[in-house]
Formats: C-alpha cells, structure tokens, sequence
C-alpha cells in the first residue's frame, strides 16, 4: 500500500531500543507495518541520546502512601465497631429484637359433653396432624405428586386417593393447608421435621381434635365442629375469636358454642433471620372450655336407636319404602329430653378425619338424607294424633260434654265433595269422646270439624287451630338446638292457605271451606308437624296442661368440675285443663293400650300394666308421594309406675311405613319395656 513506508534497517543498543526513523515501527510478532504518530517522540537519555529513562525512588512512595489509606480505613472500622457495639448497643439490640420475635396463637380444647350418667359424647384429644399445602388449580387443589408419594410411603393407611379425596373435598379454604392424616405417630412426625427437604409444604402439628367415642349415636343431634366462619367471626369477635378457630357448626356444638369453646394460648419465640426459633420469650397455656351435661340418657339412647332402626330394616325387607323416622323420649315433669334418634345416622368422626365429597354427597343427596335430624325437621301431618288437640278444643269451649254421643256410619257425607270414610271403611255406632279416641274414629271427629264450621259464629273461625299452638303445633317449642334446624310446621288454617296459594295459586285455593275445618280436625289436610312437638303436646296433657320447653341441656360445668350454670326447665304456655276434660281424654287414650277396642292394644298385650300405666294414641296420616299415597305411621304415647305422675312420654314416627299400630307402636313399645326395667338413672352434674 502506498501509504506504507519500506521496513528500515532494526538496531539494538544496550540500553534500549528506536526505529530508525521517524514515521513507522514494525511490530516484532507479525512483521506488520504500524503508523505511528508524526509527533511522537521517543524517551532521551542524558547527553541527548534516545532510550529509557532510569526510574528512582517512585514506587517506595507510591506503596507507603497505599499503606497509609489501608491504616486509615482500618482505623475507621474499628471506630465505627466500637460505635455500633458500646454507644449504640442497646438501642440497636432493642430493634433487632422487635424485629425478630413472632406469636403464634394455640388454639384452646373444647369442653367435652357429658351423657347424664356421665358417659363422654364428645370431646378434645390431643394428637398430631399432618397437613398439605396445596394450590387452586383448574380442576381443583394440586400438590406436589412426590411429596405425595412420600407420604404414602410414611405414614401407614394413608393412600393417594385418601389424599386426592381430601384436595378435592369442598369443606376446606383454597388457600389453607389441608389435613392429610390424623393419629400420626411421633416417630413419623420427627422424620417430616428431620427431613423437611424432602416434604416442601407438609406440616405436623399437634392440635386438639375432636372425638365423638359412640361415632354414630346421637350424631344429629350432638352436631360437629369446623373452622370458624366468617359470620361467626364477626359475631363472635367480642369474645376474643380468632380466624383459626374450630367452632360448632350444627346441634349443640352450635347451640352451647360460647360455653364449650376453649381460650387459646400464646407462645412469644424469638427467631433469626432464617426463621428459626432461638428461644421462647414467654408462653400462656390454652384453656379447655366448659363442659355440657345433657338430660340424655345414653344406655336409653342406645336402646331407642336399635328399636328404630330394626324395625325400620324389616319394614324396608317387607317392601314398604320407609326411607326415614324419628323417635323422641321426654320427661313431661320438667320438658328434660331423655333420648333423640333420627334414623338415618352416620359417623360424626367424619368431620374429624375428612369428609369426602362423596361422603358430604351421601349426606344430603342418599334417600333418608342423613344430615337432617327427623326429630325435629321431619315436619309430616299428625293424622290421629291431632285428635288430642281436637278433642280438647271440643270439651273446652263446651262444643260438646263427656257424655256427648255420635253415631258413627263409616261413612261422612260432604256437600260438594265426595264422602268421607274411616280408615278402615268401619262403622263403630254410636261413641262419645273417649270411645272415639279409644278405637279412633275418624267420624266423630269428622262431625266435630263440622259442629265448629256451622258455629263459627260463636267459636270463631279457628278454636282448634289456636287450642293446637297452646300445646306447642306450629310454633316453635324453644328446644335449645339452632333456630335454623327445628322446623316449626304449622296448622292448616285461612292464614296457611293464603299464604300457600300466594306461593303455588296453581295448587292451593285462596279461600277456606267447610271440608277443609273437616280434614283439619282429624290431621289432615295441609297440618304438618314434627317428632318432638308431638311429644311435647302429649306431655303437656299427661302432666296436667303445663306445657315446657324440651330441654337436652341440664348444665354447664366448669374445667375443675364445678356446676356454673343449672339449666332450669323454662314454661312455654299453658293449657286449661279442667277435670272432666282431661279424664275423658285419660280414658280414651288408656284405652287404646289397654282395651281390646283400643288401636295399639295388640302392641301392648304382655306389658305388666298392674305395675305401670301406658296410654297413647296412634296415627295414620295419608301423603302423597309420586302419585302413590305413602301412610305416615306415628305413636305417641306417655307413662310410668302406676299410681305416680307420668315420667316418660315416647313420640316415634316413620315416613311411608303404613298404619301406626303396625310399625311406630312397635318401637314405642321396645322402649318401654326398657324403661320399665331400667329407667334412666340419676343425673350427675360434676366431672
């Protein structure tokens, strides 16, 4: 290239070395040519001749003033040191600490609840919990498949599709860690803790858990807990209620939810920046909760629980569909509820260990429904039952005497209406009241209906109906149980019928008719009641007219086993109840246990009445079930040692089961004959 001077002659000197010219230098590795600037000027020597210059003492300087910068700055960090250690020691120690400590809140067992006799139903074990945090995913909560297997492989029973189950079920939050195994043994607990690495997100706490030893006795009834819910939260908020509570959802875990519930306590740890705990600052132990006593009688509730649900299973093995039922034992002194079966049970742990889908699906979508406790929201008409109210609305307001006769046809004629028979199409001849009680004759109480329709003038247009609240039908009987479990039924009438037709004016006419008082009077036509009210009723009569409150509670006890609070029986109202009527009606029902007329006499032949006294009135009410009539078969009956108050009064009922002397009069009487032998003991109220 032109712009290229040709390579000059190289020479080395002794001290150094130059190009030999001014304008270019060739590079000693590649022989390339290297412009050089033109007014570069290479290094002289003295005496004017080009090389290196002789360096002096510059780089002794150079490192002693290196050393003195590092002194200076090492000065300066001891100084700050001692700064930070001795002037703001303490103050700095302080915000450390602030920062570094956590409180983690124990939740407090519940009280347990005590059966009379002092038998546990319910209670808080201590035990540890495995759980899994999991994440919303698109077909539910996912977590991770290893550390699944891993805790399959662990913990002995725990499979993959127990933990699917629980990830899908829907009684957890999104977001909460979900419990995966329960009666986890310590040794695996130390595993997880050793271990953590392996088992991302699974934690093993030790928690109280609650226990219900019978598992499917009483289970409506006792009701279950679970986390607290946001209503409850606010509501209870006041009482020191916090978001990781476990509360009563339903029964009387939710009826005596502020007395049961445990205080939790809190720990105060100290904690490095990783987390990890160094120490525990200070710790306030959980306090357990009261206890409850019930009136109910466990042996008594174990026996009413067998007589029900066998006979129901050979009802069932006749052909007869007898899906559900109930059975009430009360005590007609005080209202105490002694016994409450609803048929069908399940196994109250399930709240405890992890209700699946398809176990939540079998309570509320399996025939019978077993979530649903029949005693009180098996709302059904009473048929003859209502008798009672009927009967004592008659005698009370002088609609007819003791004495009063009517001749029974059989068959009832009703203007505009086809004709109405007894059950059985038999004519029983002339009967007065205890007559028509005693063999239950649907005619004289069809007249009845009628006498009060054609005097309404003077009786008014509803004397049965306001006679039926006084005994406790289609009202709410104050049971201490949650108001949105007890179903209150109601008692046809004017009201109900408008109020009806409002809702379907398809089905139910806005108006009140001569056949429809006539249908109410024998507990028919749009009457609906339930189990317990009907035992409320009937010990409202055997006791003389006082009608009480059933009661399961007797009293809440305190940790240390000392009686806080006796709960009282509480009087609803009152039904007047003079002498003359009350034996006709006495009569009446004595003799449908005790006469060869009587309706459940068949039940009840062998039972020791010179020793005890057993009357009761049986019930056959026709519903319509997919276009099939379905009887509802009901007893009610009330008892005790002959020549004492009543002490016990039975109502059992059974949907579509057939007439009440063939399947409710049965288990009445089972229970009565355990009664008869055992009683139902004394009440302890200290634990």
């Amino acid at each position: 290239m032109s712009d290229i001077r040709p390579t000059r002659r190289f020479e080395r000197r002794r001290r150094g070395a130059r190009w030999d010219g001014p304008d270019s230098r060739i590079d000693l590795i590649g022989r390339t040519p290297v412009r050089t600037p033109a007014t570069y000027t290479p290094p002289t020597q003295p005496g004017g001749q080009g090389g290196m210059k002789r360096q002096g003492p510059r780089p002794l300087l150079r490192l002693s003033i290196a050393a003195l910068v590092v002194l200076a700055l090492f000065a300066t960090l001891v100084i700050r040191l001692w700064a930070l250690q001795v002037l703001d020691g303490k103050r700095l120690g302080s915000v450390a600490r602030l920062y570094t400590t956590r409180s983690v809140s124990i939740p407090g067992p519940r009280g347990a609840i005590f059966a009379r006799g002092g038998q546990v139903l319910a209670k808080d074990d201590f035990e540890w919990v495995v759980t899994l945090q999991a994440t919303p995913g698109p077909t539910g909560r996912i977590a991770d498949p290893t550390v699944e297997r891993r805790l399959v492989g662990l913990l002995p029973g725990l499979t993959m599709a127990a933990i699917r189950a629980d990830l899908s079920s829907n009684q957890f939050s999104p977001y909460q860690p979900i419990p995966v195994a329960f009666h986890v043994s310590p040794s695996s607990v130390l595993y997880i803790d050793a271990h953590q690495s392996l088992f991302p997100g699974v934690t093993a706490l030790e928690e109280p858990v609650r226990h219900y030893p019978y598992s499917t006795l009483a289970t409506q009834t006792l009701g279950y807990v679970r986390p607290i819910t946001a209503a409850q939260l606010n509501k209870w908020a006041k009482y020191g209620y916090q978001s990781n509570e476990i509360t009563g959802q339903a029964g009387l875990e939710q009826q005596y939810e502020l007395s049961l519930q445990g205080h939790p306590g809190i720990i105060t740890e100290e904690v490095d920046p990783a987390g990890d705990v160094v120490k525990t600052v200070s710790s306030t132990q959980p306090t357990l909760g009261n206890s409850l006593v019930l009136n109910l009688s466990l042996p008594l509730e174990q026996d009413v629980s067998s007589a029900l649900s066998s006979e129901i299973a050979k009802l069932q093995g006749s052909g007869l569909a007898a899906p559900l039922g109930a059975a009430v034992v009360m005590d007609p002194r005080n209202g105490a509820v002694l016994a409450m079966s609803s048929y069908p049970s399940y196994d109250d742990n399930w709240w405890v260990s992890g209700m699946t889908n398809n176990r939540y699906a079998y309570l509320t979508h399996n025939v019978g429904y077993p979530l649903n406790n029949w005693a009180i929201q098996g709302f059904q008409p009473p048929g003859s039952t209502f008798k009672l109210v009927t009967a004592t609305a008659a005698l009370n307001s002088g609609l007819i005497t003791p004495y009063t006769e009517i001749d029974d046809t059989g068959t009832f004629p009703l203007p505009g209406s086809a004709p109405l028979h007894d059950a059985d199409n038999s004519a029983l001849g002339w009967v007065n009241v205890t007559k028509a009680i005693t063999a239950s004759s649907d005619f004289f109480f069809y007249t009845l209906g009628e006498r009060f329709w054609n005097a309404r003038s003077q009786y008014g247009l509803t004397p049965i109906q306001n006679m039926a609240h006084l005994y406790g039908l289609g009202v709410n009987d104050g049971i201490d149980l949650p108001k949105n479990e007890v179903q209150p039924g109601w008692v046809d009438s004017p009201a109900v019928r408008k109020a009806l037709h409002a809702q379907a004016p398809n089905v139910y006419a806005n108006t009140w008719y001569l056949g429809d008082n006539v249908e109410m009077a024998f507990g028919q036509g749009e009457t609906v009641v339930t189990p317990i009210q009907l035992a409320t009723a009937y010990g409202t009569f055997a006791n003389g007219g006082t009608r009480y409150a059933p009661e399961l509670g007797a009293a809440i006890v305190s940790p240390t086993g000392k009686l806080i609070r006796r709960i009282a029986p509480k009087v609803e109202d009152v039904v007047p109840m003079p002498a003359s009527t009350r034996q006709a009606l006495l009569s009446g029902f004595e003799g449908a246990t005790q006469s060869p007329d009587g309706t459940a006499y068949g039940d009840f032949i062998g039972f020791n009445f010179n020793k005890w006294d057993v009357a009761g009135k049986t019930g056959t009410a026709t519903v319509t079930v997919n276009d099939v009539k379905q009887p509802t078969s009901w007893f009610v009956a009330f008892g005790g040692p002959r020549g004492q108050p009543y002490k016990y009064v039975v109502a059992v009922e059974i949907n579509q089961a057939g007439y009440g002397a063939a399947a409710s009069a049965v288990v009445v009487r089972q229970i009565y004959n355990y009664l008869y032998s055992h009683g139902v003991g004394t009440l302890k109220l200290s634990h």
